[in-house]
């Protein structure tokens, strides 16, 4: 059958909105059955990062967190920037934190691949077309997988770059749809933060290459998409003027390693890179499991029980374990290395249907004559081509020299992780396929009905009149199909080999045969739906699916890109119940009793095996979930990649003196191996010994694989240390130093002739204290009430004192004594703390961070809101008006004259 005329142009038959519920309907029903454990009561959906904890935490109540977060679980408290106007935190808001855990992932990928679909549709692909996109943009494993690891701001992130290229993917409205992919992008920024800035880098050149290729003069083209990106940058800059305003405070200023001169970025060069993308690993693009999917101590998971999928390729692992595993460093003990062997908590695989379509999209685009595309439609092809290699090559990190070029651009050295940049690229893989759908259905689906004849003979007809193009493509298809199963023979001929090289990079005798037979099983399945996509593909490159069978080639390739992302996508979703996981016990009884009263540590001492694990457990459960969920503060820090100055300057100083540490910061229980308590003692209050057994304690499980349980004992092996001489959280001194150098007072804290409970140091103008104070009956000072931004304590002072509150000093703190305002203290460096006369007195701490932006942000959203309702009525006018016009980007049906349009 001769190729429909690429130059015949007819009018473009959007999808209606009919097409949208379809869409909904389909992707709804997929996503419910993968999800049907949410449905459960008792469980909730695995997610590291935003747990159910977390989310429960008192810091992290809403409306409140709106007007800023200021989280006092780790360290000794925080500003983590502000709740923002964004889907994510509104899907909270309503679901609650725990109908959160259980839909948010589901609901973000729903989402993405709803937008898909009406980027396609504004492009004015078929129904089919449409659908199919939307599924492969919801599926896509990137994706996917960001959304069950507690990261739904990825697809969501993703979902709002698809709607601002919807926006200006026609420019038949003028500069609003402009305006509009402006709020897009700004909405984007503040659900991707630094992800959001880098698909705002591939829009504006999408919105530039848009301009150059819809005007004969380059000048004039040029200054055109110059103007637009401009256009799309200020009011994208509106939108996330909040998101921007808390990225630049919490992430780049006063943080180590942030700074732009050359020195800087070479010394965080190891840090910003560690997650690049082995070249080898691309092959994760077709093989999902290859190298396994994610570690399974993050979801609770015993190593030994993860059925063989753990993680073993080279994304997460430092430097030091790359130089050690090529013999770099010969004869180092890995015991002293102490970066990150592997971490992957996410998955690359893109669908096999997907990468055949897409491979089939560019070798049409690459051809002049008889192309399936349109020549303005081959351009947007090769633009697409492009954003895809380059995005591959930048993921490649420190693997390639690529990321070095925009590395020494400002502030690109504080976006951390290379593998960030493979999110444009699926984004462009799926726009790839779509387009090679699109073609396809133009050039095989919509010219005359099938003929009433067997498969067979159908085949037989075909492939003796077909076009060289297809008989070429057919036969490089088979080709591969036929090195995919040599290369799977081979594969698992050397599972001798790969057991062997499991064990060199540290897994056990135990682990290595479980995962050498996973990741064959996952090159299995890789071939057979190799086979299928093929199968389903050649049926519709032969004609078969053509005119009135149109809809069975929709279904049938549907099916196969459904099973198989499905499918592949499942070891992502982990649930559990959250009943049991949260539940409490006599020591977490204890912690929660009054929590802001104290803090609690784990030492990371030298000790035998089985406290190595409870550590484990103690990092990995307790401290991420268990701890925020009832609103116990740990010195301990969860995650802090960036790490602030005062912090780094304050641990630096006290990092070798542990006990000073614990007394300066409250830090009044600890928790550590019963047999150490003597030795603690000893090397590190050898004169006071006030280092007390409060609680013994062991770790059970009642079923296998169970959750971890605790219960009291006399014996341990596990203790709840108390430490007497921690600092009361809140404290008056009737002695205190004038301290304004910074250096002097962290040399003076680490003193031994420095008595952190008799004197306060305070960066500040205070009068003298009196000679012969000696901080004795300075007066008593109690809590009134707590919340983490809002402090009320009743102080009693004997004499005029320094009240020392000890949580971390940051300016956007207020303090009010007695109902009027007064000055807040720096004290001891790292604390606050303000100045009290003789008397009693009502004092208020609150946070107060500036929230201008966050109201300007919400204006724009108000107004990018009235903005699509405005374009959306001025569209349903135009579309019912007779005779209007295709957009220029659309590909438009090719309807044949002697037939019903596909």
């Amino acid at each position: 059958m001769p190729p429909a005329n690429p130059n015949l142009i007819a009018s473009a038959t959007r999808p209606g909105w009919r097409n949208f519920f379809w869409m909904l309907l389909c992707s709804a029903g997929v996503l419910a059955v993968l999800f049907y454990k949410s449905f459960d009561p008792a469980q909730a959906l695995f997610a590291n990062d935003g747990p159910l904890g977390a989310n429960k935490a008192a810091a992290m109540a809403l409306p409140e967190a709106f007007k800023g977060i200021w989280h006092d679980l780790n360290w000794v408290g925080g500003w983590t920037g502000s709740a923002l106007p964004t889907l994510t935190y509104v899907l909270n808001w309503i679901l609650g934190p725990v109908g959160f855990a259980k839909f948010y992932a589901p609901i973000t990928v729903l989402v993405l691949g709803l937008s898909a679909w009406f980027f396609f549709r504004q492009l004015g692909f078929r129904p089919m077309v449409c659908l199919l996109g939307g599924l492969a943009a919801a599926l896509n494993m990137d994706f996917f997988s960001y959304a069950c690891w507690g990261l739904g701001t990825l697809p969501l992130c993703v979902a709002f770059v698809f709607l601002a290229l919807a926006a200006v993917a026609s420019t038949d409205k003028g500069w609003p749809r402009f305006v509009l992919a402006g709020f897009a992008v700004g909405m984007s920024v503040m659900e991707g933060f630094d992800n959001g800035a880098i698909f705002s880098l591939y829009i504006s050149a999408f919105v530039v290459f848009q301009a150059l290729t819809s005007e004969a003069k380059p000048g004039p083209a040029l200054a055109k998409g110059i103007g637009r990106t401009a256009c799309v940058a200020i009011f994208s800059g509106f939108i996330a003027a909040h998101a921007l305003s808390i990225l630049t405070g919490t992430q780049i200023k006063g943080i180590v390693s942030t700074h732009q001169d050359k020195q800087g970025r070479e010394a965080n060069w190891r840090f910003a890179t560690q997650w690049s993308f082995p070249k080898i690993e691309m092959l994760r693009f077709l093989i999902p499991g290859l190298f396994g999917y994610g570690p399974p101590e993050m979801y609770g998971i015993p190593p030994e029980a993860y059925d063989g999928m753990n993680y073993w390729g080279s994304v997460g692992q430092d430097e030091e374990w790359e130089a050690y595993f090529s013999s770099k460093k010969p004869g180092v003990d890995p015991s002293t290395i102490r970066g990150t062997l592997r971490l992957s908590g996410s998955g690359e695989y893109s669908g096999v249907l997907v990468v055949l379509v897409a491979a089939w999209t560019i070798a049409q685009a690459r051809r002049k004559k008889d192309s399936a595309f349109s020549e303005s439609e081959r351009k947007f092809i090769g633009f697409w081509l492009v954003m895809a290699l380059v995005s591959l090559l930048l993921a490649f990190g420190r693997y390639a020299p690529f990321y070095r070029i925009i590395y020494a651009l400002p502030y690109f050295s504080t976006i951390r992780n290379p593998v960030k940049w493979l999110h444009p690229f699926q984004l462009a893989l799926i726009v790839l396929f779509g387009y090679g759908l699109e073609g396809l259905s133009r050039r095989y689906l919509a010219s005359a009905g099938a003929k009433a004849e067997s498969l067979k003979a159908h085949l037989k007809s075909w492939w003796a009149s077909a076009p060289v193009f297809d008989r070429k493509w057919t036969t490089g298809c088979l080709i591969f199909l036929a090195a995919s199963l040599l290369g799977w023979l081979v594969y698992g001929a050397s599972h001798a080999e790969l057991e062997q090289h499991l064990q060199r990079v540290f897994f056990p005798p135990q682990l290595a045969a479980p995962i050498a037979a996973f990741s064959l099983k996952e090159v299995s399945w890789y071939v057979l739906f190799l086979a299928l996509s093929l199968i389903g593909f050649l049926l519709l490159l032969s004609g078969w699916f053509r005119s009135d069978r149109a809809k069975w080639a929709g279904l049938t390739l549907g099916i196969v890109l459904v099973m198989d992302l499905g499918r592949a996508n499942l070891p992502w979703i982990v649930h559990y119940n959250y009943l049991e996981r949260y539940a409490s016990d006599p020591v977490l009884d204890i912690l929660r009793d009054k929590p802001y009263e104290h803090r609690v540590v784990a030492p990371k001492f030298q000790t035998p095996s089985q406290f190595a694990f409870f550590q484990q457990i103690y990092y990995l459960h307790w401290l991420q979930y268990r701890f925020p969920y009832y609103n116990i503060q740990s010195l301990d820090i969860i995650q802090m990649p960036r790490l602030p100055e005062d912090i780094a300057a304050f641990q630096g100083a006290l990092g070798n003196s542990p006990a000073r540490l614990w007394q300066l910061t409250n830090t009044r229980y600890l928790l550590a191996w019963i047999g150490l308590l003597p030795a603690i003692n000893q090397q590190l209050d050898p004169e006071l010994q006030r280092f007390k057994l409060h609680t013994a304690f062991e770790l059970y499980q009642k079923v296998t694989n169970g959750p971890i349980l605790v219960r009291t004992n006399t014996t341990g092996p596990f203790a709840l240390i108390e430490f007497t001489g921690a600092l009361p959280r809140a404290k008056l001194y009737s002695n205190w130093q004038v301290s304004t150098n910074d250096m002097a007072t962290l040399q003076q804290l680490t003193s031994t002739n420095f008595n952190p409970t008799q004197s306060v140091l305070v960066a500040g103008q205070l009068p003298t204290a009196p000679n012969n104070s000696t901080n004795q009956n300075a007066g008593t000072v109690t809590f009134k009430s707590y919340e983490p931004k809002r402090i009320i304590l009743e102080a009693d002072a004997a004499k005029p004192s320094v009240l020392l509150l000890n949580d971390r000093y940051d300016p956007q703190w207020n303090v009010w004594v007695d109902g009027r305002r007064d000055t807040l203290l720096r004290c001891n460096f790292h604390m606050h703390g303000v100045f009290l006369p003789a008397g009693k007195h009502t004092v208020e701490f609150r946070f107060e961070p500036p929230n201008g932006s966050f109201y300007i942000s919400l204006a724009a959203i108000a107004l990018g809101l009235f903005l699509c309702g405005f374009l959306a009525f001025t569209g349903r006018r135009q579309e019912s008006a007779p005779g209007a016009e295709p957009t220029a980007l659309s590909i438009p049906n090719r309807k044949d004259q002697n037939s019903k349009s596909a």
